[in-house]
């Protein structure tokens, strides 16, 4: 141990950051120490050896002298590398397209997992991201995406997005492992939100027939979770401009959520109706009917989105349904085996 911190001393004087002057007596015996050094790892070099005191001073020296950059690459970091449970890391994208990183992890079932890192605004997880859910005293908010759900919360500055392509809720170790790493702030969006509304409220008032602080306040009732007074402000909306299709979009969406059928396909066929070129208006009634297996509404509305224009992910996600639904698939669910 004396000698590895004897020669740890010499290697940082030599490049430069030695503290003081040191005794000539302290010089030789470092010269000494050093040259008995050099000649037994000669030796072992000669055998194919290296030994890892070697290593850990080398390391030192060469981090110091780049510490810099040793330390700029940990601040770019933002996803996990390494397994986390039983998911092992497959791949890891730096500089992912759109931002930030991206990690993919699978485990040895077969199950996946795919987390998204990236730099932006509490105010990008709002209810498009799906109802609030606790995870483990952690908000975050979850939807569907094809047969898996995608699940977003903002924390130390970030948008963390993880989906699970085999899940029906938030579960597992990828996300308990970056909800500790990246902690949820979502909770103090309520606070803010709050404010919003007392404003929006008097903003209203001013000005009852303009549907805009309408809509806003039916979103903001909607992200603190209160659903009776979002659904009546998308209501109030729509009375004050028939044809704003966005607020039809918007309240279809909200009763899909709630399971009350009838009104979301009533809402979003209004709102198809008003903008017949918004391929999200059509994706979304799709769903709503292929949930409720409305099979020939469901095939039509599908139609009309891959019409309208879709992402690839979303391309491919409606083209294998309606594929499922030509065959009939989704109207038959498997039964519960016997004892």
């Amino acid at each position: 141990m004396l000698l590895s911190l004897q020669e740890d001393l010499l290697l940082f004087e030599v490049a430069g950051y030695g503290t003081g002057r040191a005794s000539e007596a302290r010089r030789e015996e470092r010269r000494l120490v050093s040259k008995r050094q050099l000649n037994e790892r000669g030796n072992l070099a000669r055998r194919g050896k290296v030994p890892g005191r070697m290593k850990l001073a080398g390391s030192a020296a060469v981090c110091m002298l780049l510490l810099a950059g040793c330390r700029g690459s940990a601040r770019e970091e933002e996803c996990l590398r390494g397994n986390l449970g039983q998911y092992r890391l497959e791949s890891l994208e730096a500089n992912a397209p759109g931002g930030g990183c991206r990690a993919r992890y699978r485990d040895p079932d077969g199950r996946a997992a795919e987390v998204r890192v990236r730099r932006g605004s509490i105010l990008e997880v709002g209810e498009e991201a799906g109802p609030p859910f606790t995870f483990e005293k952690r908000l975050v908010r979850f939807r569907a995406e094809g047969e898996g759900i995608r699940i977003r919360w903002h924390g130390r500055e970030r948008v963390v997005e993880v989906w699970l392509p085999d899940a029906q809720e938030p579960r597992g170790p990828v996300l308990r492992a970056y909800l500790l790493h990246f902690p949820s702030d979502l909770a103090d969006q309520a606070a803010v939100l709050e404010d919003e509304v007392q404003a929006l409220r008097q903003e209203s008032r001013d000005a009852p027939r303009d549907p805009g602080p309408h809509l806003k306040l039916a979103r903001n009732y909607w992200k603190l979770g209160n659903t009776i007074m979002a659904a009546q402000e998308f209501q109030i909306a729509a009375s004050a401009d028939p044809g704003c299709a966005e607020c039809y979009f918007e309240m279809g969406r909200l009763y899909r959520e709630l399971r009350h059928w009838d009104l979301s396909i009533r809402a979003l066929r209004k709102a198809a109706a008003l903008a017949p070129a918004e391929s999200r208006i059509w994706l979304t009634l799709g769903d709503v009917n292929y949930d409720v297996h409305n099979r020939q509404e469901a095939e039509l509305s599908y139609r009309k989105a891959l019409s309208a224009g879709l992402s690839p992910t979303e391309e491919e996600r409606v083209r294998k349904r309606l594929a499922d639904l030509v065959e009939g698939k989704f109207m038959f669910e498997p039964l519960p085996k016997g004892p």
